[in-house]
């Protein structure tokens, strides 16, 4: 079948999704299959593991999809909504969106693994990762969980998150939406796409959005801009061109780095108004980004498939810091914290090179795939530097009163000038991957590959007007991630796996004599259940894994520098996790959809001590929706209930304290009107209970979670 027709089936099919994960690339011809029926069940599709087309139950490994449909109908725009919806992904956001407090773990470790359309982005390096992204350019988010050295070679063994970008379609569609809410918040976005020429040979598709609002917190205001363009041409019937670009802008003003104090100088807990902004009023969080990218594939017949692609992303953050920070303060004078100001700034580079060859032969009577992939990235970041906090009292001021501070944000901006000084990082990373899905019988699949890959990093300092002085960093020659699973189908609708998975992910953190740690190195062992019922409309799983980190990085303490100024870390080998999941999505009657499940996850270092106690243990999100059946078929009502068990900060109280945040449970409603075919309006109403929580516990510090929120849609379609 050529590329060309291969798309317009896609498009025809609307039940098919096709899955990126640990494929590689942006612009494989199958994941032309943004789903344009809002009412379409999306379920099971093939999966590209490493370029192998599987279905999800052919895959040996934890598998959530949110798609384009789902995004809309639940009102969720950036990426942080949508992580906080996915099963086993838990966030610990202690501060502002767009700042370094934001933080999301998986199966009890750090999700640090971002990828757009495969590319993968550095782990270790500040500034590359994808947590304010807007979702106007992507059609579905693609989560692994687990090790996935396989997908991106580095990272830890946690979660990947493969945001995949909207394709045109065959036929011309448009849509724009408005949406107002609470705080202040309007929102515009667009979208067209469909075939530029009568033959449909080129296609084309152009999205954008823009908003603005305040927040639930005083004086913190967000601005984002998004614009995404692709175009495709059938160069021959089994030829594919794809060409685009994507532009992504993100403000904070007025935020805060930091949350607010738990506790007071005399044990008792603080309890601050939810509104309560520990920022100061020229606090500046900004982030933006172009990304050009291409790809040529060709068909050479039904069977093997050969894609080259490319990338290259230029990218900035510019972030001007000024926040109070304390983890006890005195009841009566409002001190006992200090007032932090700095700038960090950079500038980011990215470009990327892939070449990925797959296909299928006939051995043992049986269909065998294979998939082979080299490529090569290069990462830099060049820092312009400013003075900070580690330059005295001017940036560190421990004499300021919280409670008048709170007020206003009223705190005079020191000389944040650049210093002259330069520095910064390049890393160099080249792999080889392969993998075969071998079926010695027809029941079971065995899955093997490995990927060896090479990675240098070097980092740079350049003193005001002297040269630039190199300093030798990482060095990783050929390290080899294994990876290997069975599938097993006990009857047509019922399948069990096994799977082992390794990771490795260079580390940048020093110990207090200067030392650089040395790479984390993780392993993932899992076993589950895959099961489709009511023919494919309904998919549900169920597995347990163990997971194992040696050179996990931990903080020495507040106050503890490595002579470089930074925090010291130390080594720790023997963490570990264990757990299980459980998930269901898809139609369980007509109209009625679900999607969620619950997690268990408990991470423990060589002693049996707990770590992590800030994330929950247990952990359980569902979101629902019906249409109403015959006449009433226009309006569809739905739900979602986020809970999570307790959480602890153990020891950030002035005396050792442990503050505990009982579990919780966050409910939201939504109502869809689908006026006529083109029209309809969506209501959403978040926190619906006004339940008052934190949204993420820090060192005696923490942010408060969203109080209730409306937000009303207006929606066209053509």
């Amino acid at each position: 079948m050529s590329i060309r027709t291969t798309i317009r089936a896609r498009y025809s099919v609307p039940s098919m999704l096709v899955l990126g994960l640990l494929s590689v690339g942006p612009a494989r011809a199958a994941d032309a299959a943004e789903d344009p029926d809002p009412d379409a069940i999306v379920v099971t599709g093939a999966t590209e593991t490493i370029g192998l087309s599987l279905s999800s139950r052919e895959t040996p490994q934890s598998v959530t999809v949110l798609d384009s449909v789902r995004m809309e109908e639940q009102g969720l725009t950036d990426i942080s909504e949508v992580l906080e919806q996915i099963v086993g992904i838990q966030s610990n956001r202690s501060s502002a969106l767009g700042t370094d407090g934001t933080n999301y773990t998986a199966r009890g470790f750090a999700v640090k693994n971002y990828l757009v359309d495969g590319v993968a982005r550095p782990t270790n390096i500040y500034g590359f990762t994808e947590d304010t992204a807007d979702m106007i350019a992507y059609d579905r988010i693609e989560v692994i969980r687990g090790s996935a050295g396989m997908m991106t070679g580095t990272g830890q063994p946690s979660a990947a998150i493969n945001m995949i970008r909207k394709r045109p379609g065959s036929e011309l569609r448009a849509s724009a939406a408005a949406t107002a809410g609470s705080w202040d918040m309007y929102r515009l976005e667009g979208d067209v796409g469909g075939p530029l020429t009568t033959d449909g040979h080129i296609r084309a598709r152009v999205s954008g959005a823009w908003q603005d609002n305040d927040t639930f917190i005083d004086r913190e205001h967000v601005k984002r801009q998004a614009l995404y363009g692709v175009v495709e041409a059938d160069l021959t019937p089994d030829t594919l061109l794809t060409a685009g670009v994507e532009y992504q802008n993100f403000r904070n003003k007025g935020a805060s780095r930091g949350g607010v104090p738990l506790f007071f100088t005399d044990g008792t807990k603080t309890d601050f108004a939810r509104s309560t902004n520990g920022g100061t009023d020229w606090s500046d969080f900004h982030r933006k980004s172009v990304n050009v990218f291409a790809s040529l594939a060709h068909d050479f017949d039904r069977n093997w498939h050969l894609q080259f692609d490319a990338e290259h992303k230029s990218g900035s953050y510019d972030e001007t810091i000024g926040y109070f920070f304390g983890s006890a303060i005195d009841k009566n004078t409002g001190l006992g914290g200090s007032l932090y100001s700095t700038r960090w700034a950079s500038d980011l580079t990215l470009d990327a090179v892939y070449a990925n060859l797959r296909g299928s032969f006939e051995a043992l009577g049986q269909e065998q795939h294979v998939a082979f992939t080299l490529s090569h990235a290069r990462f830099d970041d060049d820092q312009t530097l400013y003075p900070g906090w580690w330059d005295g009292p001017e940036y560190m001021n421990g004499t300021v009163n919280a409670f008048s501070f709170f007020e206003n944000g009223d705190y005079p901006k020191p000389d944040l000038n650049a210093t002259g000084g330069l520095s910064g990082n390049r890393i160099k990373t080249s792999a080889i991957a392969g993998v075969a899905r071998l079926k010695p019988i027809a029941p079971l699949s065995v899955i093997a590959g490995g990927r060896l890959t090479w990675w240098r990093q070097d980092s740079y300092s350049q003193d005001a007007g002297s040269s630039r002085v190199w300093t030798p960093g990482i060095r990783e020659k050929a390290v080899f991630t294994p990876y290997a699973g069975l599938v097993l189908d006990i009857t047509k609708t019922l399948s069990a796996y096994v799977s082992y998975a390794s990771v490795f992910e260079p580390q940048t953190q020093r110990t207090i004599d200067g030392d650089m740690i040395a790479p984390l190195e993780g392993n993932t062992y899992e076993a589950g259940l895959k099961a489709d019922f009511l023919d494919g409309k309904l998919s549900a799983s169920a597995a347990v894994f163990s997971m194992k980190q040696d050179n996990y990085a931990l903080a020495d303490g507040p106050g503890i520098f490595a002579p470089d100024g930074s925090a010291a870390y130390h080594a720790v080998s023997g963490m570990k996790s264990k757990g299980f999941e459980l998930e269901v999505n898809g139609e369980i009657l007509p109209g009625w959809r679900v999607a969620g499940g619950f997690a268990n996850a408990r991470a423990e270092d060589r002693d049996g001590v707990r770590q992590l106690p800030q994330i929950a243990k247990n952990s359980f999100k569902m979101f629902t929706s019906y249409r109403l059946p015959g006449n009433l078929d226009g309006l569809m009502l739905g739900g979602n209930v986020r809970w999570q068990s307790k959480t602890t900060a153990d020891g950030t109280g002035p005396n050792g304290e442990t503050y505990t945040q009982g579990s919780l449970a966050i409910v939201d409603l939504m109502v869809n009107y689908r006026v006529s075919q083109r029209f309809s309006v969506a209501a959403h109403l978040d926190n619906v209970f006004d339940k008052t929580y934190y949204s993420g516990l820090y060192i005696g510090s923490a942010r408060y979670g969203s109080p209730r929120a409306f937000t009303l849609t207006l929606r066209g379609k053509l």
